[in-house]
């Protein structure tokens, strides 16, 4: 029976990247997505698994199989909604073990064919005592995802605490993604579509790829083993350039990416810097309250070979980003458009992203009655690319994200880049007066 037949659909174009990347790395957890809380109070893990139930009745993707035709294209299929597996570990008397077996259920591959892309778990620590894991594949879910998740576990739990039915206090849903792969997908042949892909066309012509590597050796079967770095930048750093950024009409996303193309510019001396960014590619309102893979590379160009002033610099990246989000258009559609060489283990264009996340784009605090839950950090210990470096703008402060393959660099490499990178960020604001 073949995919259509048996009430399959085309994968977005996103998600047919992460498919391939997994098809071809079925034991890498570099698409994973956690999130995991420390809760203390008198948690009820039946209202939790009920919870879960709710938020996946709601939305198709998080019960879909990605499966493959005979010809080996893959497509999707919806699945009936059925119990969530919860599992609960008691590791009140074994402590020690609580870092391990969270790592262990965060890194364990999916198998997208079974149609659960989404796992948790409970971790019972002593007495109201409890970590509560959630992981979710990329191909379902972004950092906007997280944030609904979170959220309508929330609400369904309180609802069904007061003995509510959950779904009647949640957004009805008015369309879900494979509406939305299935509009892309008709979208490809319109004449706007062709306009942006000129653009990009354009744009990209003859871009380098960016390699920070500087000479050290790859291997020729890449792991994507990976390691993250967290750096704080000054209150007061941090205060100057959102008040630099709101006298000049200039936006935070300008002025980091000005430093960070400022520090690739001095350890590379290139003067032509393209990177890939993110851009939220939920460009219809009925999209907003829709978990899925919705998020969308784009890649900047910028020139420094006439030695720009840090303010021309943010002005040509802020120029350069509307021109993407003028011109938008699926990657994988930009990349059949360049046919880039394609080498093993690499991604085509670009092996550096940056971007920033806000509080609008970061994920979540479960909020339980009773409960206090805190975030704790997690991470997959796998990436696809060489670099990520993502600037987190919170209540809590600004904050930098070194992600690096450690097949490429290693510790004291993403040290020296976020130092380097706080540097310029404290010189920025005076620089960028012409």
């Amino acid at each position: 029976m073949t995919g259509a037949a048996a009430g399959g659909v085309p994968l977005s174009l996103g998600q047919q990247a992460l498919w391939f990347f997994q098809h071809m790395s079925p034991r890498s957890s570099a698409y994973h997505v956690p999130l995991a809380f420390r809760l203390t109070g008198p948690l009820r893990v039946d209202l939790l698994r009920a919870a879960l139930d709710t938020v996946v009745r709601r939305h198709e993707t998080l019960r879909t199989a990605f499966r493959q035709e005979s010809d080996g294209e893959p497509y999707q299929v919806v699945l009936e909604p059925g119990a969530f597996d919860l599992p609960v570990h008691d590791l009140s008397t074994a402590a020690e073990a609580v870092e391990k077996t969270v790592a262990d259920i965060v890194r364990t591959p999916f198998v997208l064919a079974d149609g659960t892309p989404l796992r948790a778990a409970v971790l019972r620590t002593g007495l109201d005592e409890h970590v509560f894991v959630l992981v979710a594949h990329h191909i379902v879910s972004d950092g906007w995802s997280l944030r609904l998740m979170t959220d309508e576990i929330s609400a369904a739990y309180r609802a069904l605490g007061r003995g509510a039915v959950p779904e009647v206090e949640l957004p009805a849903l008015d369309v879900q993604y494979i509406d939305y792969a299935l509009w892309q997908r008709d979208g490809l042949a319109m004449p706007e579509q062709e306009e942006a892909l000129a653009y990009w066309e354009r744009a990209l012509a003859g871009v380098p790829t960016l390699d920070l590597a500087d000479g050290r050796s790859r291997p020729r079967r890449p792991t994507y083993a990976a390691d993250r770095l967290l750096a704080e930048v000054d209150p007061g750093v941090a205060a100057a350039l959102h008040e630099h950024a709101k006298a000049t009409g200039t936006s935070l996303f300008s002025l980091l990416a000005a430093a960070f193309t400022l520090a690739v510019h001095e350890r590379t001396a290139r003067t032509d810097i393209a990177f890939g960014t993110m851009l939220a590619g939920r460009v219809e309102p009925e999209l907003e309250p829709l978990v899925g893979y919705f998020v969308n590379t784009v890649v900047l160009r910028v020139d420094l070979s006439d030695a720009p002033s840090p303010h021309v610099l943010a002005d040509r990246l802020g120029a350069a980003m509307l021109g993407a989000i003028d011109h938008e258009a699926p990657f994988g559609s930009v990349v059949e458009r360049l046919n880039p060489l394609r080498l093993p283990g690499r991604n085509p264009i670009y092996q550096v992203t940056m971007q920033l996340r806000t509080g609008g784009s970061a994920p979540g605090v479960l909020e339980l009655p009773g409960i206090t839950a805190h975030e704790i950090d997690v991470y997959q210990g796998q990436h696809a690319f060489d670099l990520t470096l993502t600037f987190i703008d919170s209540t809590a402060g600004l904050r930098i994200s070194v992600e690096y393959s450690t097949e490429v660099f290693d510790r004291v490499w993403a040290s020296d880049l976020a130092a380097q990178l706080v540097r310029i960020l404290q010189a920025l604001p005076e620089g960028t007066h012409d």
